[in-house]
């Protein structure tokens, strides 16, 4: 008997081809694609959406991670991740509540490596690449950037590290990223990832307050990637390409 049902909150033949994956499910988020209902599981909580499935994962690599792989049981062959990241520096084009999509990431995942072996080298891991040179083809009119990613398991450390990050051209953290990459590719599931940034690390750190005006372009740019996550997906349906489906 499959736990599927039990972890998810639905069965696994429910979850369609095309998913979203969330660390999070911001409230603009939900009100933009009129999610009513979203069910739980032991783990992480979905529902659907026409066109495509929604997963709640929780925070951190552990469980986007295990998300991804249970995903395996089920019809899911497209999945992307949507979350928020901190920028590292700030730059033309890339600023809070900018939409970016990760090229690579770098994998800082362990938090006693990360604390302990500072020069340790990290493993880098990809977006699927078909998919994600379809996204970034599809994103242009949504001023969808590409960047490089690092994933982090330390809110604190990665403050430490922003010297590393900028020396390894790194442009924004996360804490998903990474290892979402790892399981897709190990699952057979074609991932990619799309983020708005949230917060500046040092300048405009997550536990500060934002003003106003930046809490009002942070709740548009969550709207905006709804809206263009949900436009892909009924692309991808629409074309049926074979080389992403």
């Amino acid at each position: 008997m499959s736990c599927f049902p039990a972890l998810f909150g639905i069965k696994a033949s429910q979850m369609q081809k095309n998913c979203i994956l969330l660390p999070l499910l911001p409230r603009e988020f939900l009100k933009r694609l009129k999610i009513k209902k979203i069910y739980r599981g032991k783990l992480f909580s979905a529902t659907n959406t026409p066109g495509f499935s929604i997963v709640v994962s929780g925070v951190g690599p552990a469980l986007a991670g295990d998300a991804v792989l249970y995903l395996k049981e089920s019809p899911c062959k497209n999945l992307i991740l949507f979350g928020s990241c901190g920028l590292v520096k700030e730059k033309p084009g890339l600023s809070i509540a900018s939409l970016v999509a990760p090229a690579k990431s770098h994998a800082h995942e362990s938090f006693s490596q990360l604390l302990l072996e500072k020069n340790r080298k990290p493993e880098v891991s990809y977006p699927e690449r078909k998919l994600f040179q379809r996204l970034m083809e599809f994103g242009q009119n949504h001023n969808l950037k590409e960047v490089t990613c690092a994933t982090v398991s330390s809110l604190k450390l990665e403050e430490k590290m922003r010297r590393d990050f900028i020396k390894s051209k790194v442009d924004v953290v996360d804490m998903e990223c990474s290892a979402f990459f790892s399981a897709c590719g190990f699952s057979g599931i074609k991932g990619a990832a799309i983020f708005y940034i949230s917060d500046i690390i040092k300048e405009k750190p997550f536990y500060r307050n934002l003003d106003s005006l930046s809490r009002i372009k942070l709740n548009q740019s969550i709207e905006r990637a709804a809206d263009l996550l949900s436009a892909f997906i009924k692309e991808l349906t629409k074309h049926h390409d074979k080389s992403i489906s």
